[in-house]
């Protein structure tokens, strides 16, 4: 199978990881730190900020669902289409949630949370930094939780980890699980002010992440190990793609600063275009039609190799000829 689904690079080369973590297995047998203090200072050093402004977390979805409950019953603004786990662990925590309607603004509390997932998934569509700045130092009577998941999945500006020294009312999510193509091992942090950084640490549970996990970030940091090898090549082959898909009949393809892109159909579905792909072509694509805000006409797809972004190319054009005068 041609994975076209998963935003995560596959291409990674972590054989000298892989080879690391199986000589240190032992780990196993042992519980890990209650909290990961090494894997946080070692954090801390890389990113230049204090050992107090950074905390590691089981992934990004344990940060998400920790601060949901740190501002257990805010007000929680959640642009759409994005990530879907916003909103769950928000209503989990009795958050009043809006997606950003101008009637619904109006009757928002100022105990408020902005959501942004910068880059967007699906849309891989990236906020400039300027903007997102201008209202953060202007909005302080509200937070504002930037989830930079993707950001070494773009060349575009984003906030740097050292800048939240100076705005206590942004928290910056970030993802070692997707930096290094490791999201099995579920290994992501968080950057804040203090005063949010020990916030979240009196809930979070103890062991959250495993020693396997702590071991892998503590060699990756001390390394230097790199996750995307060639970005600028690999997004040169998104904008590629997205040329020639939107050039197929039938299909819209929308601006993407990542290495993934957004589509939507006029008449076949994407559930329909999916299940062909993977039937006849082996090739499995991502059916966007559970994001709030988008149809079942939308779909996902990231960047391969330009031999197999080809081949997905040629299936899909195939099938919408197939299907032009439905």
């Amino acid at each position: 199978m041609i994975d076209f689904s998963s935003n995560i690079y596959n291409d990674a080369n972590m054989k000298n990881l892989k080879r690391h973590l199986a000589e240190h297995l032992d780990c196993i047998h042992h519980y890990p730190e209650t909290e990961p203090v090494e894997l946080e200072r070692l954090l801390a050093e890389k990113l230049e900020i204090p050992i107090d402004c950074v905390m590691v977390t089981n992934g990004c979805t344990e940060a998400i669902y920790l601060l949901a409950q740190l501002f257990r019953g805010y007000s929680s603004v959640i642009p759409q289409p994005t990530f879907t786990a916003y909103a769950t662990a928000c209503r989990i925590h009795h958050h009043l949630i809006s997606y950003e309607k101008t009637d619904e603004l109006t009757h928002l509390s100022d105990n408020r949370l902005y959501w942004i997932c910068n880059p967007n998934s699906p849309s891989g569509n990236v906020l400039m930094k300027g903007f997102l700045d201008y209202v953060v130092r202007r909005s302080t009577n509200y937070h504002f939780i930037v989830d930079q998941s993707y950001e070494h999945y773009t060349r575009a500006s984003v906030f740097m980890p050292k800048e939240v020294a100076d705005l206590p009312n942004l928290v910056l999510l970030h993802s070692m699980s997707k930096q290094y193509s490791i999201p099995g091992l579920r290994l992501g942090y968080v950057t804040a002010c203090p005063a949010i950084i020990q916030r979240l640490r009196t809930i979070r549970q103890p062991w959250s992440v495993n020693a396997v996990a702590i071991e892998a970030g503590r060699w990756l940091l001390n390394n230097g190990e790199e996750g995307i090898a060639d970005l600028d090549g690999r997004l040169e082959e998104t904008e590629r793609l997205r040329n020639k898909l939107r050039k197929i009949a039938g299909i819209r393809m929308f601006e993407s600063k990542s290495c993934f892109m957004l589509g939507q159909l006029e008449k076949v579905t994407a559930a329909e275009l999916k299940e062909y792909l993977l039937n006849e072509h082996d090739m499995l694509i991502r059916d966007c039609s559970d994001f709030a805000g988008l149809t079942r006409y939308f779909f996902r797809v990231t960047t391969q190799t330009p031999e197999e972004n080809d081949r997905l190319i040629a299936a899909i054009r195939s099938y919408m000829e197939k299907n032009k005068n439905i």
